[in-house]
Order: structure tokens, then C-alpha cells, then sequence
């Protein structure tokens, strides 16, 4: 695949293309065309060459991020500097070359005052359209920042509000469940589920303010999550959380409550809707470097799952996958992350939906 000249570089070359082309002119002067053309090369080269040792001095001063007089006083100084430089450079390195070998002493003089003449005020041209476009490059990346910081700052705003509509349900279905357990006499059940419940709403108490949280938590809301499902549906479906032993949960960052929303699925849209009981997994691996959550269950699959779902409980899921998957995207910007998410729909040999299959992939940060 071919590499991409950068608009650096591309600048450089026109630029010192059409500086170079005046060389031509001395065609009209008696010169041969062969060594006019010589001229313009040797324009270019020590052009490209001082302009570019110009710029990387620019860069290491940061003269970008100075006040303006700063940046204008050091910027006449480097203009009168490299372009002197380019006059004195041209006009030896000519003579050495033999670009100039004819040439008596005073049109060398004169050669030299004129590459002087046209350099400073070419090099001062490079220098505004340098800044010109450095600075506009800037406010575009500080405007880019902007948009992201208040675009992630709506996102978490409405993961709350996504939350704060989502627990009441929750709790309210978990406490009729516990009423249900305590009318049936089923007291060390419900002392289970009412001891359960208490975790998790601790838990989720804990982490409603924070945007990231360690895998680790992160599981434990979701093992305690699966816990209360199972008990409340009773022999509806069975679960299995495996985690790979060698990596460590506690280092890995991830947003808050970016697992539940699939599970939350997996039971209520493809194994409540079953007629048999089903089965979800929740698996934590570690392949080449990367972290994979997976997510599967044997459920009814998303098509049947939409045709099924009310309105609202169509719209409840698509807004918190949806939000799943904007928050992976802003916090892979914001925190330079590699997290990705893909959804599997599962079938069999004769494409008859068999579940569905989530994998969050997280790039381990190394220490």
C-alpha cells in the first residue's frame, strides 16, 4: 500500500517549485537550458533543506504555543536567520557544485544578494502560512476536544437517567418477589434473595457516580445481577460465570455497568421468552494481549426477540444497547482505549436462530 505524502510536505515541494522555477528565467540571460534547469534543483534542495531545519527548530521552541509577540519577534529573528543561511548556503555550495563555476566574482556577489533578497521574504511567506495553518489545526483540535468532552458528558448524563428508570423496575419486581417468598413461607429463600438484593443495590449505590470502575466490580454487580434473576424466575434458566485465573480483574478499567445491559437481555428477551428453560454464560478470557468478555445464551435470538417485546420494552433494550455501545466508542476517545463490541446471532445448519452472543474486547494496558 502506498504511503500518503503529508501536507507538509506537499507545501514544501510547490513551494519551493515555483521559488525554483524563477531560476528559468535566466534562460532568456543566455543560459542553457540544461544548466537553468540545474539552477531550479539546486534552489530546491538547499530551499527544502533550510525551510524544513527552520520548521524543526519552530517545533522545539514551541514557538506555536507562545504569546503572539513572542511568536512574532521569534519568528523575524528565524526568518532573517535561515534566510541569510539559505544565501550564504546557496552561494557556497554553489560554487562547490560548479553550479556557478562561470560566473565572475561580482555576479557571484550579486547572486548571493539576490538569493538573500528573494530567501528572507519567501522564508517569511513559509513562516505565516506555517503558523496560519498551525493555528487553525489547533482550534479545530480544541473545538474536536470540546464536542467530545460535552458529548460524553450528555452520555453519562443519560446512562443516569437510563439507571435511575431501569432500578426502579428492578427493585420494585425484586421486593414483590421477596413479599411472594415470605407469603409462601419460604423464609430461608427469602432471607437469600432479601440478603442478595442488598448487595447489589450497595453495589450499585457505590458506583452510580463513577464512570469507570474495575472489571472486577464490574463482575461482582453482574454475578450478584445473575443470582437474583435465577431465584426470581426459580428453574427458568441457570447461569455460569468463568474467568480466566491469570488475569487480574482489579486492573482493568471499564465504564460503570457496561456488562449488565447484555445480560439483562440475554434473560429478559431471549430465555424468558422460551418455553423451556435456558442457560446464560458469562466468560472472561485473555487471548494475545486482549481481554474478551463473552456473553452467550440459548435464547429465542434478537428477530423473534423483536417481534415478541412490547413497544416499550423494544425501546428500553435498543436505547441501553445502543448507549452501550456510544459510551465504548467515547471512552475508547477519551482514554486512547481499543474496546470493541459485536454481537453474534447464533443459528444452526438450517438458520434456525439458536441464541445470541455478545464480546466486548478490551486491550490489557501494560504496566
Amino acid at each position: 500500500m502506498q504511503k500518503k505524502i503529508s501536507t507538509y510536505w506537499k507545501c514544501q515541494l510547490w513551494g519551493w517549485g515555483i521559488f525554483g522555477a524563477f531560476s528559468l528565467i535566466d534562460i532568456t540571460n543566455g543560459k542553457e537550458t540544461q544548466e537553468a534547469i540545474r539552477d531550479m534543483i539546486h534552489t530546491m534542495i538547499v530551499g527544502i533543506f533550510f525551510s524544513h531545519l527552520m520548521r524543526l527548530c519552530t517545533r522545539r521552541l514551541k514557538l506555536s504555543e507562545k504569546p503572539f509577540w513572542k511568536l512574532s519577534l521569534s519568528t523575524i529573528f528565524l526568518t532573517v536567520l535561515f534566510g541569510t543561511c539559505y544565501g550564504i548556503a546557496g552561494h557556497t555550495i554553489g560554487e562547490i557544485t560548479g553550479v556557478w563555476e562561470n560566473n565572475s566574482t561580482d555576479q557571484n556577489t550579486q547572486f548571493f544578494i539576490e538569493s538573500m533578497l528573494f530567501g528572507v521574504p519567501f522564508f517569511a511567506v513559509w513562516n505565516i502560512i506555517y503558523f496560519v495553518y498551525k493555528n487553525q489545526q489547533r482550534n479545530k483540535k480544541r473545538h474536536e476536544q470540546e464536542k467530545n468532552t460535552l458529548k460524553i458528558q450528555a452520555v453519562e448524563l443519560e446512562a443516569q437517567a437510563l439507571r435511575a428508570q431501569m432500578n426502579p423496575h428492578f427493585i420494585f419486581n425484586s421486593l414483590n418477589s421477596i413479599k411472594s417468598l415470605i407469603q409462601q413461607n419460604e423464609n430461608e429463600k427469602s432471607v437469600t434473595y432479601l440478603t442478595t438484593f442488598s448487595k447489589l443495590i450497595r453495589t450499585l449505590l457505590n458506583n452510580a457516580d463513577k464512570k469507570e470502575i474495575s472489571l472486577f466490580d464490574e463482575m461482582e454487580t453482574c454475578k450478584l445481577y445473575l443470582q437474583l434473576e435465577a431465584m426470581r424466575f426459580d428453574a427458568k434458566f441457570n447461569f455460569a460465570v468463568n474467568v480466566d485465573e491469570n488475569i487480574d480483574l482489579k486492573s482493568i478499567q471499564v465504564p460503570a455497568l457496561i456488562i449488565q445491559p447484555f445480560i439483562e437481555n440475554a434473560i429478559w428477551h431471549g430465555i424468558v421468552p422460551r418455553n423451556t428453560s435456558g442457560k446464560v454464560s458469562l466468560n472472561v478470557l485473555r487471548k494475545n494481549g486482549i481481554i474478551e468478555v463473552l456473553i452467550d445464551d440459548d435464547g429465542i435470538g434478537r428477530e423473534a426477540s423483536a417481534q415478541n417485546k412490547s413497544a416499550s420494552g423494544l425501546a428500553h433494550q435498543s436505547k441501553g444497547v445502543n448507549l452501550t455501545q456510544t459510551r465504548l466508542e467515547l471512552n475508547n476517545l477519551l482514554q486512547q482505549r481499543q474496546a470493541k463490541l459485536e454481537i453474534i446471532d447464533k443459528k444452526d445448519e438450517n438458520g434456525v436462530a439458536t441464541g445470541t452472543k455478545v464480546i466486548i474486547t478490551i486491550k490489557e494496558e501494560l504496566s
